[in-house]
């Protein structure tokens, strides 16, 4: 999963060089961006599934209730004070909305 890591960075670092190129004037740099777009979300697709189906039941069966209410309370507290009380709810709204424009 560390190759798959830098690998999305790899993309996420090409989508932006190729932003810069566009917004310089080379309109063929809008290739780029759509295929390190669709790399990365290939990527990411691939990465969900696997962490839903393979290491989140394997982290689930090995993680004591107590461990796991904890846990929870941990990313609840980074929630908070680092991204920002609602803003989970707010991204998935986010995410409904562009759902509904783009997924019609």
């Amino acid at each position: 999963m560390l190759i798959e890591h830098n690998i999305g960075r790899d993309y996420v670092k090409g989508m932006s060089e190729a932003i810069g190129a566009y917004e310089a004037g080379d309109r063929g740099a809008s290739v780029r961006i759509v295929e390190n777009a669709k790399n990365h979300i290939a990527l990411l697709t691939e990465q969900i599934d696997e962490e839903d189906n393979i290491l989140n039941p394997i982290a689930d069966g090995r993680l004591s209730v107590e461990r796991h209410e904890e846990l929870l309370k941990q990313f609840e507290r980074v929630e908070d004070e680092k991204i920002g009380i609602g803003k989970h709810e707010e991204f998935r709204k986010l995410v409904s909305d562009l759902e509904g424009i783009h997924l019609r």
